[in-house]
């Protein structure tokens, strides 16, 4: 009976951290080390996140059991989380647990868990994984209020002195002027009277926006919406990771995902429909689940360019996960019990 074996994420989720467990072990607890390989080249995992062909031992000195004493745990790091996590659409994973020395071994196959993030998530913002929350907009900026406008008032020239033999020539021209003079007076004054409105209608417009205008609302990206969040759209231009936390957390029913993840086939976008599997199926959403298994299962499995091969250990994780759930499942039961012969 192979090893059941899960890479869960922390409580509080810490990126690049996780639980690793292991159910049906039967050797012993210390002094124990694991290999990781994966399907599409047979290729193990190496410390510092490569991979080669030769096999590569992670030393565990001591695992924790918990209460039941049936379920054996460690902590794993960005050396196992991040390469698992990167791994391709059709990257499956076996991992083979053993008794360092000569002892006891056995095999199983390990997947990424819900909710697991890279090491990298530690540097991205909050909106990433928790829906968007946007800041109020801030006000808008006061303009300055316009400084007094100072008209220079014309200055009169000065009149010259004229000769006394000339005074009476002189006061009678300038008595003929003199409506001129007045004339030149009520230009000014409707000058600025003129330029006293503009300046007043030139302060009103400008104050007019920050009293009256509303504020404008942020746009709100379509990822952050339960209404786009798991469209086509966002799909091809939203990263991978970012979409799936996305789309999950607009939480659609399970017949909206599979017509969500049929999509995601059906133009290659196979990380996606691979992380969307299988975050529902380890949540205990058990029609996906039984749909997950079924791409794997050589009984129900359909060619395509997402699921190439059928994969029997994989397609037996998937029944068995359903069957931690609801183990009276006859389907799962019965599938799980063929897969292992």
């Amino acid at each position: 009976m192979p090893i059941r074996v899960d890479l869960l994420a922390l409580e509080p989720n810490a990126p690049g951290q996780s639980r690793l467990t292991v159910k049906k072990w039967q050797g012993a607890q210390e002094h124990l080390e694991f290999s990781i390989q994966r399907n599409q080249d047979a290729f193990y995992l190496q410390d510092g996140k490569t991979w080669s062909n030769s096999p590569y031992w992670f030393k565990v000195a001591r695992f924790d059991v918990d209460a039941s004493g049936e379920v054996l745990e460690t902590l794993i790091g960005p050396d196992v989380v991040d390469p698992l996590l990167e791994g391709s659409a059709n990257s499956n994973f076996q991992i083979e647990l053993r008794e360092q020395g000569p002892g006891f071994s056995d095999k199983g196959v390990v997947r990424p868990g819900s909710g697991l993030l890279p090491s990298t998530a530690g540097g991205q913002t909050r909106s990433t994984y928790d829906g968007g929350n946007l800041a109020a907009p801030s006000n808008a900026p006061e303009i300055p209020q316009l400084p007094e406008l100072a008209l220079a008032q014309p200055s009169r020239p000065a009149e010259p002195e004229l000769p006394q033999a000339e005074l009476t020539f002189a006061i009678s021209e300038t008595q003929a002027q003199a409506p001129v003079v007045k004339q030149y007076k009520w230009i000014w004054a409707l000058l600025l009277v003129l330029v006293l409105i503009v300046a007043a209608a030139l302060w009103f417009w400008l104050k007019k926006p920050e009293v009256q205008a509303p504020q404008a609302k942020p746009e709100i990206p379509a990822v952050a919406s339960q209404a786009g969040a798991c469209t086509l759209e966002s799909m091809s231009s939203q990263p991978e990771l970012a979409f799936v936390q996305a789309c999950i957390k607009a939480a659609p029913a399970s017949a909206e995902l599979l017509e969500i993840i049929k999509v995601a086939k059906a133009n290659n976008h196979c990380g996606v429909a691979q992380r969307l599997y299988a975050n529902r199926a380890q949540g205990g959403d058990l029609q996906i689940a039984s749909a997950y298994a079924h791409e794997y299962d050589p009984k129900y499995h359909q060619a395509s360019s997402c699921f190439a091969e059928p994969d029997k250990a994989t397609a037996a994780y998937w029944y068995e996960t359903i069957l931690s759930h609801e183990p009276d499942n006859a389907e799962a039961k019965q599938r799980f019990e063929e897969l292992q012969q």
